[in-house]
C-alpha cells in the first residue's frame, strides 16, 4: 500500500499474518502506543532490519485505529484485548498510512517521486472533506481538517529510509525530503501519533533540528520496544511445538543469536521459512547494504581481519562502538562500520560484544568473503580448538 487517508481495510500483511500457523501476537504493542497519543512522547521511530516484524506491526496499528476498520472480533482474540485501553482507541481514529518505497525507480526524478505522495494524499482529502480548496501545502490542508472537525490523525510511516537505503536521488534531494517530514509532522496539532519505520537511523541523515521529536529506537539503544521485533526465545518454543520435523536446538543453532537487553531473539523471516518447509537453511536474502559493507571489509582488510576472522570462527569481539547517529554519510572507521553491519542486522551487539549472531549469518559472510580468507578463519578455528 502506497498512502492512504482512512480507506477500506479488507485485509492487508497483518491479516493473513494472523490467518497463518506460525503466526505470534505482538499486539501489547498497541498498549505502549495509546499511552502515547497526545503526549511528547507520541513521535516515534522503530529501526531494525529488514524481516524483523515492522511492516506487520505498522499494519496491525493500521487495522487497530482506524475508524474506517472493523477487526474487533480479531483483536478481542489477541493480548490488547486484556488491556485497559483497548476499547477506547479501537477504530477510533482518522489515519494516514504512507509506505515510501513505492514509485521510487531510478529513473524517477525526486520531483516525480514526492508529488506521486502528496497528489495521492490530496485527492484523498478532498474525496472526504469536498469543502476543502487542495491548492495548498499537505500541512495547511491538514491544519485547516483540524480546526474544522477538532479531530487529528495518527500518522503511520512505513521504509521512511527508502530513498537513503537505495541511494536514490540526490544529496540536496534527500534534504528536501527530510524537510517534507518535518514541515509534515513537527509541531503540527493535528498529530496525535506518528509512529514510522525503517532501516536506517533518522540521525544518521536528520542534521540538527529537522526530526528530533522522534524518540528513535535502533538494535543498539532501544530499551522499551525490543520484544515486539524478532521472535523470542519462549515464542519459537511454542512455534516450535506445532510442528514435528525441526527440533528447538536446530532453530536456535541456525537462528539465535541477536542480543537486545540481554533478551536473545530470531530473525521471525527465517523461522517462520524454517518451519513451514521443515528444514533449516540460510534465508536471509542478499542485500546491496551487505555487499557494499562486505565491501569496505576486503577493502581495508588490514583493520579488519583480525576482528572478521576472530567473530567468523564464532568468538565475539570486545569493542565500544558509538553507534550509527553520525552526521557524516560515509563509513570511515572501523567502529563505525560495525556500528552499521548491526544496524542492518548482520551483526550482534551487547556488553560491548560483537559477534556474527548465528550459522544463518556465518554462512553468509562465508559465502561473501574470499577463499584465502576462509582458509584462515580455519586454521584459526582450529587453533582455538587446541586452546
Amino acid at each position: 500500500m502506497t498512502y492512504f487517508i482512512n480507506k477500506k481495510i479488507l485485509n492487508n500483511s497483518f491479516t493473513e499474518a494472523y490467518d497463518s500457523e506460525f503466526f505470534v501476537d505482538k499486539s501489547e504493542l498497541i498498549e505502549k502506543l495509546n499511552k502515547q497519543i497526545n503526549k511528547i512522547g507520541k513521535y516515534l521511530c522503530i529501526t531494525r532490519p529488514r524481516r524483523f516484524c515492522k511492516t506487520i506491526n505498522a499494519m496491525m496499528l493500521e487495522c487497530y485505529y482506524s475508524k474506517n476498520a472493523n477487526f474487533k472480533d480479531l483483536f478481542d482474540k489477541l493480548n490488547i484485548s486484556k488491556c485497559s485501553s483497548y476499547e477506547k482507541h479501537l477504530n477510533k481514529h482518522n489515519i494516514i498510512y504512507i509506505t515510501f518505497n513505492n514509485n521510487a525507480g531510478e529513473n524517477n526524478t525526486y520531483e516525480e517521486y514526492i508529488n506521486f505522495y502528496i497528489d495521492g494524499l490530496k485527492k484523498d482529502i478532498k474525496e472526504l472533506w469536498p469543502d476543502i480548496d487542495i491548492n495548498s501545502k499537505i500541512y495547511v490542508l491538514l491544519e485547516q481538517i483540524y480546526s474544522k472537525t477538532g479531530e487529528g490523525f495518527i500518522f503511520i510511516i512505513d521504509e521512511w529510509d527508502y530513498i537513503y537505503n537505495n541511494n536514490l536521488f540526490t544529496e540536496q534531494d534527500r534534504e528536501k525530503f527530510l524537510l517534507f517530514l518535518k514541515n509534515l509532522l513537527k509541531d503540527r496539532s493535528y498529530v496525535d501519533l506518528c509512529y514510522m519505520t525503517g532501516v536506517l537511523p533518522i540521525a544518521k541523515y536528520s542534521t540538527g533540528s529537522a526530526l528530533n521529536m522522534f524518540d528513535e529506537c535502533t538494535f543498539l539503544n532501544d530499551i522499551e520496544y525490543y520484544n515486539f521485533y524478532g521472535f523470542t526465545t519462549e515464542e519459537v518454543e511454542n512455534l516450535c511445538k506445532k510442528q514435528d520435523k525441526l527440533s528447538m536446538d536446530e532453530l536456535r543453532e541456525w537462528y539465535d543469536g541477536y542480543k537486545i537487553q540481554g533478551i536473545d531473539l530470531y530473525n521471525p523471516r527465517s523461522v517462520v521459512y524454517a518451519l513451514k518447509k521443515g528444514f533449516c537453511q540460510s534465508y536471509w536474502t542478499n542485500t546491496r547494504p551487505m555487499n557494499e559493507i562486505l565491501y569496505y571489509i576486503k577493502n581495508n582488510i588490514s583493520q579488519f581481519k583480525k576482528d572478521v576472522l576472530q567473530m567468523i570462527s564464532g568468538a565475539p569481539v570486545r569493542i565500544i562502538l558509538p553507534g550509527y547517529s553520525t552526521e557524516k554519510l560515509s563509513l570511515e572507521t572501523k567502529e563505525q562500520i560495525f556500528s552499521a553491519m548491526t544496524i542492518y542486522g548482520f551483526l550482534t551487539y551487547h556488553d560491548n560484544l560483537l559477534e556474527i549472531p548465528n550459522k544463518e549469518l556465518r554462512l553468509k559472510f562465508q559465502e561473501a568473503l574470499n577463499d584465502d580468507f576462509m582458509d584462515e578463519a580455519s586454521r584459526l578455528v582450529q587453533r582455538l580448538m587446541i586452546y
